[in-house]
């Protein structure tokens, strides 16, 4: 919705007109995304395409809109019907068609939702009538998502039908205006915004400027600052103060938990108890049941969440008492009144004026808030921090996968279930197992891997034939009270609904691939271009503004994230600490090639002990994987720094004690291995003098693969250049990301060096930031990096 009060005009849609204000049930239709993205669009085409072979004079998807008096306002109401027919002369059907069970919701739908349902169609009868046609009628189609069978049931429209929708119409308004005192009181707050510190650098006001004025505009930003420039603080305060100004929401989003720290820091700093922020955590650890199992049939949170909402006035005293809601708040409010945690935390998202999340949240169709999706993301100001993450994030996301040796295991636990229900599930399961063998079919004898045509109409098939069977067990498990904490059963559903989902998208921009391994056969969907899936989000929101220290070139994240040309800007700044406080070294004896690596971990060694050694202090050594990282370790000498090394999967009361271990380092200091664009890579501060150099050992490309392969053939073939978005633009994002943990401050001091002679050699050296030479990477390399850093930081007893 939104309202014009110079112009006394408010626009909202008839979907908005017809939710009401309550608390929804807790039940397994949450993070339904992936079924909206493709089952029910695929629904919906069948029934107004059987609807057209039948009735001539049918039409579908019609958009309607009108403007009506509500008293001293205007209203536009808007919406787009599903489909009407003129049944005779100057008569109209309107159609509204909804999904459904028969087998689960029954025969005749009742309660909230098809209250819902019958004041969105009332909604599209009134529209129809307001353009002319005097007698319209209307009627709920609801389809069962097993059969296709329909129920229609005819809803008359009269008028008291458009009396309903006029009061509707003023309650909207007057609800508006009753929070005049509220929105009054933020846009002063707006006005009166203190900055989290105490006066923004100059950096920060330049940030501050540009994110203004895209705001303000509407417009997408795409800014590039410095690690500890102060990004996070200079994006937030002019977007909470527009935010507040304009009754929009401000969404931060991150890649990594950590990242959050900063984000939640600079609103409390800012919020003199003037509007209400909101940190949003996983579903996993926000559940207070045993197991989650997200039901209120087999949870005790979920059991009655509606009446006890109601009654606890919980989210009324939560948003009177914080200002600022923290998970454990939220936990543990939420778990005295016995109530889901995590559904109190989506109750509190949708009605804060800034939440800080992750990416998920927003660009992951089954996470993704019910108020950041559609229409909806009008009112949101999204701010993605860490942006260069986004890119394969979201092909991850789009790129679901189906495994043989899973599937298996389903396969063998049904088999030894008895009674008709589990031989028809078993047979689902058997059926997907012989599509993905079916598919890896023209696969050479051995491991191999290979693109094939997507399996399309099988799937879909499938699906179909596969949603009532878990209807049937959804109500057995009912019945039964059967309550698995990981039921493997759904897992499968979902899996095959994301699988279904994304090959409804399927377009050039995807590949499906069919791979033979050890393990049993795979076949994967693959997202090679990520603009068509996320571009949509970007085109939806009010503004975005993407941070990050590694967005050159800005033509690239545009491109890939679909982001408008004609709405889109971009900044980059320079460093604004002292240049002479960081020494940046690069290091050309040795190649680190995966032809050369071999060769040279012994050298390699030999030159980290002496780095490490040449000053006092903790270093921070990145290698492009696990296993190099492992070679070179297992050849360091003995140095007078003590050798941690990140392991792959570390938990995380490990990652903490690493962090802990460089904060209270021995008199050598510490010397931490770890892998690039990883936890300690990115998204981690080193303040002070808990860093005091920074060796990255190669340039990080992504591991060659045969997808990896595929996306830059992807490119190539459309005169893009495929290896800087395959190996080169993530690779070098990783360094110079990496090299940004080292000076946050005016009065940090460090070494950044990088050990690789590729760093001298084009493509690579282009991509070295412009403010770490004069004229030309050249000046960095060197040949004695231990007398350098010696004489950097001054002699060494």
């Amino acid at each position: 919705m939104r309202f014009d009060e110079a112009s006394r005009v408010f626009e909202l849609t008839v979907r908005e007109l017809a939710e009401d204000e309550g608390f929804r049930r807790v039940g397994f239709d949450r993070g339904d995304g992936w079924w909206r993205l493709g089952l029910g669009a695929q629904m919906h085409a069948r029934v107004l395409a059987g609807r057209r072979e039948v009735h001539a004079g049918y039409r579908a998807e019609v958009h309607v809109e009108a403007r009506l008096p509500v008293e001293d306002w205007t209203a536009v109401l808007s919406g787009r019907l599903d489909g009407c027919i003129e049944r005779e002369a100057g008569s109209w059907l309107i159609e509204e068609l909804k999904s459904s069970n028969f087998s689960v919701d029954g025969l005749r739908p009742t309660g909230h939702a098809f209250e819902r349902d019958r004041r969105q169609l009332h909604g599209y009868c009134y529209l129809w009538r307001r353009l002319g046609h005097a007698r319209v009628g209307g009627a709920l189609v609801y389809v069962d998502v097993g059969t296709g069978e329909e129920l229609s049931l005819e809803v008359p429209f009269d008028e008291d039908g458009e009396r309903e929708i006029e009061k509707r119409l003023a309650r909207v308004l007057g609800i508006w205006r009753a929070g005049r005192i509220a929105r009054e009181r933020k846009a002063l707050a707006a006005e009166r915004l203190p900055f989290p510190h105490a006066a923004p650098r100059p950096i920060q006001e330049r940030i501050m400027e540009a994110v203004r004025n895209a705001v303000h505009s509407g417009e997408n930003l795409i800014a590039e600052a410095p690690t500890g420039s102060g990004k996070t603080a200079a994006a937030l305060h002019p977007a909470l103060a527009e935010g507040l100004a304009s009754g929009r929401q401000v969404v931060f989003l991150t890649s990594k938990t950590l990242q959050q720290k900063m984000a939640v820091s600079s609103l409390i700093a800012m919020n003199e108890r003037a509007f209400q922020s909101l940190q949003v955590r996983a579903k996993e650890r926000m559940c207070a049941n045993d197991r989650i199992l997200c039901h209120e049939e087999f949870c005790r949170f979920a059991k009655d969440y509606p009446r006890k909402m109601e009654q606890s006035d919980l989210l009324g005293r939560l948003r009177v008492g914080h200002s600022h809601l923290d998970p454990d708040t939220v936990f543990e409010e939420a778990r005295r009144e016995e109530v889901c945690p995590f559904e109190v935390q989506l109750e509190l998202a949708g009605r804060a004026d800034a939440i800080v999340a992750d990416y998920n949240y927003v660009f992951e169709p089954a996470a993704a808030l019910r108020h950041l999706t559609g229409e909806d993301l009008g009112r949101a100001i999204l701010l993605v921090d860490e942006a260069h993450n986004l890119p394969d994030r979201a092909r991850q996301i789009f790129s679901p996968e189906l495994a043989e040796e899973e599937l298996s295991l389903l396969h063998e636990r049904l088999r030894l279930q008895t009674g008709a229900l589990f031989a028809d599930l078993a047979l689902s399961v058997e059926q997907l197992l012989a599509i993905v063998h079916d598919a890896a079919e023209d696969l050479p004898e051995g491991e191999a891997i290979a693109e094939v045509a997507p399996p399309s109409e099988a799937i879909f098939d499938l699906r179909l034939d596969w949603e009532p069977k878990l209807m049937r067990y959804l109500a057995w498990k009912r019945d039964t009270r059967l309550a698995l904490p990981d039921d493997p059963v759904l897992d499968f559903h979902f899996t095959l609904q994301r699988f279904a989902a994304v090959l409804s998208m399927f377009g050039g921009d995807f590949t499906c691939v069919a791979e033979r391994r050890a393990s049993g056969v795979r076949l994967g969907l693959v997202c090679l271009d990520p603009a068509r899936a996320v571009g949509p989000v970007f085109r939806s929101a009010h503004a975005s503004v993407l941070l990050s220290a590694t967005l050159t070139p800005p033509e690239a994240i545009e491109r890939v994230l679909g982001l408008e040309r004609d709405r889109t800007s971009s900044i980059s700044l320079p460093p604004p600490f002292p240049r002479e406080n960081r020494k940046v070294l690069i290091v050309p004896t040795v190649r680190t090639t995966f032809k050369a690596r071999e060769k040279n971990y012994e050298r390699i060694a030999a030159l980290l002990g002496e780095m490490s050694d040449a000053h006092r202090g903790n270093d921070l050594v990145l290698f492009p994987s696990y296993r190099f990282l492992s070679e070179v370790a297992a050849r360091m000498p003995a140095t007078r720094s003590r050798l941690l090394v990140q392991r792959p999967e570390l938990p995380e009361f490990e990652r903490q004690r690493l962090l802990e271990a460089l904060a209270s380092p021995p008199p050598g200091g510490t010397l931490l291995f770890a892998v690039s664009g990883g936890m300690y890579a990115e998204g981690v501060d080193y303040p002070g003098e808990l860093l005091s150099a920074v060796f990255v050992v190669s340039p990080a490309l992504p591991q060659v693969s045969f997808e990896r392969e595929l996306l830059r053939r992807y490119f190539d073939e459309r005169e893009e250049s495929g290896f800087d978005f395959a190996y080169l633009q993530p690779g070098m994002t990783r360094v110079v990301q990496a090299a940004g943990r080292l000076i946050r401050s005016e009065t940090d001091r460090g070494v950044i060096a990088l050990v690789c002679a590729r760093f001298l050699e084009e493509p690579y050296a282009s991509r070295i930031p412009r403010d770490w030479y004069d004229e030309s990477p050249r000046e960095l390399a060197t040949r004695r990096p231990a007398d350098e850093i010696r004489e950097f930081f001054g002699s060494y007893e």
